[in-house]
């Protein structure tokens, strides 16, 4: 009986040691961290920096500095968030200067996409356009977007622009500039053939089995040009246009193509012929004056011969 007392003395003392010696250690544990400037209160995580502002870059790239008349050229936008905030909804338009008859767009005037940019994500759109004369263009881009600094947070409308980039297209005969112009006022972008040095065409087609095309030629003065022309007349009749000489005939048969007119006129040295084709009894082509309309105003605009019109001027009669 005392032997069993005396080893629940000793395990009771041992106990008690125990935790004595573990308070002790806490004690100087706390107080090695109070010592080195330990605190409760840095144990609470530190707060993420607001977002105050956004950042964007945007840059503009050209399939060609020096395209050729009668090329397409893409122009590619890119638009980067550089910053810690949200864009979205960019809206890019393509600005020429000068808006001449040199580069004309033939994609939307402005292109929006529906995407959100994250920090460091990019987007990009591409412009086509035609080169349609020769010259210098500028070419600038811009975007508006929505900008989101965080969710909930403050949202706003902003505003960024690329560089202008200069694109030079190098001068080439007037006549392949003309019936690209042409070609452009009648909704086609075909390729100028050059027939010979003095011979130019193009053809279009307006839809399956209905087609425009026109040809420009030209000679070394007016009297072998009227020559050419006289001796193509047969037996059509003179009619005036915009007071130059033209005749056109029209030719009709059962067979395909059933329809085609022709609409020709000298002008100085150059006679042009304008062509309409219609495979079926049905006229969708457009009529060859309505080609020459064209040739007539692009001629003029580039100044390959004068306009001319005929004025008609009041008559008195002597009673």
């Amino acid at each position: 009986m005392k032997r069993r007392l005396g080893l629940l003395s000793l395990s009771v003392l041992v106990l008690i040691g125990t935790l004595l010696f573990l308070g002790s250690a806490m004690q100087t544990t706390q107080a090695d961290l109070d010592a080195a400037g330990f605190t409760g209160a840095q144990l609470v995580p530190q707060v993420t920096p607001i977002c105050t502002t956004h950042t964007t870059g945007m840059t503009l790239t050209t399939s060609s500095l020096t395209p050729k008349v009668g090329d397409r050229l893409w122009v590619t936008v890119t638009l980067a968030n550089e910053g810690c905030g949200q864009v979205g909804l960019p809206e890019y338009r393509l600005a020429l200067a000068p808006s001449s008859y040199i580069l004309v767009l033939d994609s939307p005037v402005s292109i929006t996409h529906y995407v959100a940019l994250e920090p460091d994500e990019t987007d990009l759109v591409t412009f086509s356009l035609q080169t349609i004369g020769a010259g210098e263009v500028t070419l600038q881009a811009s975007a508006s977007f929505e900008v989101h600094l965080g969710y909930p947070g403050p949202a706003y409308w902003a505003y960024d622009s690329t560089a202008p980039v200069s694109v030079s297209v190098p001068v080439t005969d007037t006549e392949i500039v003309v019936l690209q112009q042409a070609a452009y006022e009648m909704g086609c972008f075909p390729d100028i053939l050059r027939a010979s040095d003095t011979v130019y065409r193009f053809g279009c087609a307006v839809a399956a089995g209905h087609s425009i095309d026109a040809q420009i030629e030209r000679f070394g003065n007016e009297e072998t040009a009227l020559t050419v022309f006289a001796a193509g007349q047969g037996t059509g009749l003179l009619e005036p246009f915009h007071c130059y000489p033209a005749y056109k005939w029209e030719y009709e048969q059962e067979t395909m193509p059933k329809w085609q007119a022709w609409h020709r006129w000298l002008a100085e040295r150059w006679i042009i012929t304008a062509h309409s084709v219609d495979d079926t009894g049905i006229p969708v082509a457009p009529s060859p004056i309505v080609i020459s309309e064209a040739i007539y105003r692009a001629a003029i605009r580039n100044r390959l011969f004068g306009a001319c019109d005929r004025i008609y001027l009041p008559m008195a009669c002597k009673q």
